[in-house]
């Protein structure tokens, strides 16, 4: 089924819908003037649409989508059920601003995508297909709309949660890790359609007999890097931890419930239940006591290789600038002098910044108290300092006056020929 098809998909989007649209006045108002011009169709050239109606459609369809959570959704349902007033009435120019949208390279179709999980020689045939395809075919009621701007919307707040808990450049997580950021499979499958087709994440496979897939993110880049042999073992080994985390939730469970059964047996009176009950307890107390070092163990080799990552990155940083330093005649001991001065330049500010710090700071309450102190300070200065007598400079007999000086100066300057550097 669809994304949001069904009756509790129709109390969504209705909800969402009022949501988007509550302070519009005329939404519950057919026979407004206002109602009518926006959903009646669309005339003549897309020249002679009326622009604010064509933006508006626009824009409330992706905000439903959005508050939704939604990347996909089908063309029919847009069309026909999301903006359906009561008595049937639907908003006749929607499919002429689906077209615009298409156009414009808002929304995409599924259909049109290539789908990461096909083979490589289907995936070369449909690329092919497209590039030869000179017209399009409208958007039909069946299609899959994909809203570009919403799939990089959630991409981009995958990227951020997954940075938080790593700290390489890229980031591996299973099919079904991948699936949890969306409504459902079918809008999670879309948006991997587009993600992979524009280069944003990577498809991958960890092994044929029963395949485990799994996407490749790039945490501190725009574009995903190739699969490597490394991204496929990293795969695997998510996979396990998440299989076994699973294991674990489950047997912790049922060892909390055969608990509670063993006491509310033996509460009852009845023993032979209650023992029952206290072996299982203990039959899933021994299979967790097994599971925990495995989990901890591919934890540890998940770690150890995110660290063998971060150590190559930083390997390949001090190569970088060896090399930098080898093309720019710099020593190791320039690099070391500039760094112990710039260190300096630091202690010494910390060291202005804690003596400000420390300098009490004595509010005045207005312009007469700053005068007050001023006047005071000078004062102090006057008897600190001695008085000094300026005296006058003396010119000697044979100097030239000023003016005379300068015009000299200037002509001597002229008459000096200067070449190039």
């Amino acid at each position: 089924m669809a994304s949001g098809e069904g009756a509790a998909g129709r109390e969504g989007w209705e909800a969402a819908v009022r949501a988007e649209v509550g302070a519009l006045g005329w939404w519950d108002n057919p026979d407004c003037a206002d109602h009518r011009a926006r959903f009646k169709a669309f005339t003549g050239q897309r020249g002679d649409w009326p622009q604010p109606t064509l933006l508006f459609w626009k824009d409330l369809i992706l905000r439903v989508a959005r508050r939704l959570r939604l990347c996909s959704a089908p063309a029919h349902l847009v069309t026909s059920a999301w903006f359906a007033r009561p008595g049937g009435l639907t908003p006749l120019c929607l499919p002429q601003v689906l077209e615009v949208m298409r156009a414009d390279g808002d929304i995409l179709l599924k259909s049109e995508l290539i789908d990461p999980s096909s083979g490589s020689l289907y995936q070369l045939v449909r690329r092919m297909s497209q590039m030869a395809i000179v017209s399009r075919r409208p958007v039909a009621q069946d299609d899959i709309l994909v809203f570009k701007s919403l799939v990089e919307e959630r991409a981009a707040d995958i990227v951020t949660q997954l940075s938080d808990s790593h700290w390489t450049s890229t980031c591996v997580v299973t099919i079904s890790r991948f699936n949890s950021f969306f409504s459902d499979r079918e809008d999670a499958h879309a948006a991997l359609c587009y993600l992979t087709q524009s280069g944003k994440a990577r498809y991958l496979v960890a092994r044929k007999q029963d395949p485990v897939e799994g996407v490749k993110f790039a945490l501190a880049a725009a574009q995903a890097p190739a699969v490597s042999k490394l991204d496929h073992d990293t795969l695997h080994l998510v996979w396990a931890e998440e299989r076994l985390q699973q294991q674990l939730d489950v047997l912790d469970r049922q060892w909390e419930i055969s608990r509670r059964r063993a006491l509310a047996s033996f509460k009852s009176g009845d023993k032979q239940a209650s023992y029952r009950y206290v072996r299982q307890s203990k039959l899933f107390s021994q299979s967790r006591n097994r599971c925990t070092p495995l989990l901890e163990r591919v934890e540890e080799v998940i770690g150890l290789i995110a660290s063998a990552e971060s150590s190559k990155k930083v390997y390949e940083a001090i190569q970088i600038g060896i090399q930098a330093m080898k093309e720019h005649n710099v020593s190791i001991e320039e690099v070391n002098i500039h760094l112990k001065e710039v260190d300096e330049l630091v202690a010494a500010q910390r060291e202005v910044d804690a003596a400000i710090e420390s300098v009490p700071l004595h509010s005045l309450d207005g312009e007469d108290d700053i005068e007050e102190e001023f006047r005071m300070l000078e004062a102090e200065l006057h008897d600190e300092i001695p008085h000094i007598q300026v005296q006058e400079p003396i010119l000697h007999v044979n100097a030239e006056p000023p003016d005379e000086a300068v015009e000299s100066l200037t002509s001597n300057l002229s008459k000096i020929k200067l070449g190039a550097i």
